[in-house]
């Protein structure tokens, strides 16, 4: 699905193809909104959508230097 916005193209994903992209189940994803964790994602009507470039965000947000690395942003994550 996309969606022009003042020059910006956004693209708007479902669960199964957010889940995908990230590696996580739509019912992981699903569990993860209730918990209000991210990634961010979008309500319209009943469906729920994520925008590619925050499911980007999420994913630079889980880089790691080692295992034992652990910085503020990850608590969230």
């Amino acid at each position: 699905m996309v969606e022009y916005t003042a020059g910006m193209e956004r693209v708007l994903l479902s669960e199964k193809q957010a889940g995908k992209i990230i590696g996580l189940k739509a019912c992981t994803l699903g569990k993860r909104r209730q918990l209000g964790l991210p990634p961010r994602f979008l309500k319209v009507g009943r469906k729920v959508l994520y925008d590619k470039n925050d499911l980007e965000t999420f994913l630079d947000c889980c880089i790691r230097e080692s295992t034992n690395t652990l910085n503020s942003s990850s608590a969230s994550v």
